[in-house]
């Protein structure tokens, strides 16, 4: 899917918004932004090319990032149950309907599951809960310790469970799935770093990367051929279904680099992000 160096530069013509995803992407194993894409992403700015993320954290952990970079556009986040500017003002925010955050809790209760709830600002947890904050890979989020759940139901974004047995945790989420399809949605995935960890992350139904990028685009009068995604990880395949130019950074898992009109040399460690944002720049 690689495409030549003459399409590379005639898409590259075109390109009017960058979207990058943030972990393994934008920043480097020490969650710092490199030089380059500081530097680049204000000069493009200025030229009318904007820059925004689509990430997994939520809304106040990449604020500062937005703001060192001078970003104005609504950010992407908790993999698009929320787009919001740097200033608070919410494009799109999917809150999950309190009865199903109810309906989770309960079932952790009954299957011994640990469990904690998103919001756009904070990800709070019970002291029976605690384990779960140091499983979860969440760089720059706050956590906050509650005594109890109940108070806290409303304006959930997100739902993470986690748990040892599998059956356990893919029973869970069939049963949320069904009859609840149609209002919210539970992905099952094994943890990447812990062996022997399930986790099921719940949002509302047609949340997604890929759907927030289009309420974006939509928002900001673009057309597919002119944005540029960049990622790195399996939940990037989302936004590799709209680009129009697909770029996958050299440390990319090779899922996406199989779908990937560009590849970097560099990784994320070595500012791969800055290495296009040049190619792009130069193309101007």
């Amino acid at each position: 899917m690689i495409i030549s160096k003459e399409e590379l530069k005639s898409r590259l013509k075109r390109i009017k918004v960058v979207v990058s995803d943030v972990d393994g992407t934008l920043t480097n194993n020490d969650n710092e932004l490199g030089e380059v894409t500081i530097d680049l992403v204000k000069k493009l700015n200025s030229k009318g090319i904007l820059t925004t993320f689509a990430t997994q954290r939520i809304h106040s952990s990449i604020v500062d990032f937005a703001r060192k970079l001078e970003i104005k556009i609504p950010l992407i986040t908790i993999n698009g149950a929320l787009i919001q500017d740097v200033e608070g003002k919410a494009l799109f925010k999917a809150v999950i309907n309190p009865k199903y955050v109810t309906k989770a809790l309960n079932f952790c209760d009954e299957f011994f599951v640990r469990i904690a709830l998103v919001y756009n600002d904070e990800i709070i947890y019970t002291e029976s809960n605690s384990v779960l904050k140091d499983f979860m890979y969440r760089l720059g989020t706050n956590y906050r310790l509650v005594d109890s759940y109940k108070d806290y139901v409303n304006d959930v974004l997100e739902i993470i469970m986690m748990g040892n047995e599998k059956t356990v945790i893919k029973h869970i989420q069939k049963k949320m799935n069904f009859p609840l399809k149609f209002f919210v949605n539970a992905k099952y995935y094994r943890s990447s770093t812990r062996l022997g960890i399930y986790n099921l992350e719940i949002r509302k139904t047609g949340t997604s990367k890929l759907t927030a990028i289009k309420k974006l685009t939509r928002y900001l009068k673009c057309r597919k051929h002119e944005v540029a995604v960049i990622g790195d990880w399996y939940n990037d395949r989302e936004l590799f279904e709209y680009g129009g130019l697909n770029v996958a950074l050299q440390n990319a898992v090779a899922e996406l680099k199989n779908n990937a009109h560009y590849i970097t040399e560099k990784t994320n460690n070595e500012d791969g992000v800055g290495e296009f944002l040049k190619l792009l720049y130069d193309s101007i």
